[in-house]
């Protein structure tokens, strides 16, 4: 029987461009995945935009469980790894592979700073997630939680709480520093925030050749 490998990816310098927007509840990655997609595919480039949870089967049942709050953390956190695989395997890297640019609204870093907050060992979800797909960049979109879920329509989930999210925002700017992922803070202008984004990226289409 062939033995399954899950952590093998896709060489940079065969594949597109994965970016990645992260950034807690109200901070604007949903906003701002799609006007990065819009100002891309305007200039003709191919894009796939995704997100986490995926809307797949076991996405769909990790969104109910969130707003049941019927799940331990431990749970939690193995079903956003195995729809992460899922997400990898079905849709990101095919993609990449196509030399596409892939915005995805939260990946890795969402799981390790959420599930940290809620109490579990950032080693052990380091070690659950070993298998993600490296990307190009992860950029941290910054607010405070009060004014994040001041922007909500109505609270989602066990995770949409203020004090949890003081948590989640902490961990996040640790994250950041310590992988030197940029941040950027979204209380202003969407205009300028997405300014900010298309300065970042552009770099890395030149790099690329895309």
């Amino acid at each position: 029987m062939q033995k399954l490998s899950c952590s093998k990816g896709i060489s940079h310098m065969n594949r597109g461009i994965f970016i990645v927007l992260e950034g807690i509840d109200g901070a604007g990655t949903t906003t701002h995945v799609q006007l990065l997609a819009d100002w891309l595919e305007k200039q003709g480039k191919a894009v796939l935009v995704t997100q986490e949870p995926t809307k797949r089967q076991i996405g769909t049942l990790l969104r109910t469980f969130l707003t049941t709050n019927e799940t331990s953390a431990e749970v939690d956190a193995l079903l956003f790894a195995a729809d992460r695989l899922d997400h990898l395997e079905s849709t990101v890297r095919p993609a990449l592979e196509e030399k596409k640019i892939v915005i995805c609204d939260r990946y890795r870093e969402s799981s390790i700073t959420y599930q940290t907050a809620a109490g579990l060992p950032m080693d052990w979800l380091l070690n659950v997630n070993k298998f993600a797909e490296e990307p190009d960049i992860t950029i941290i979109l910054d607010i405070s939680p009060k004014i994040g879920l001041s922007r909500k329509e109505k609270v989602g989930d066990k995770f949409e709480n203020e004090e949890f999210l003081k948590k989640v925002r902490s961990l996040y700017l640790e994250r950041a520093k310590e992988r030197k992922y940029p941040i950027i803070r979204t209380d202003g202008a969407i205009e300028m925030v997405h300014l900010h984004l298309r300065k970042l990226v552009q770099p890395i289409l030149v790099s690329n050749k895309l």
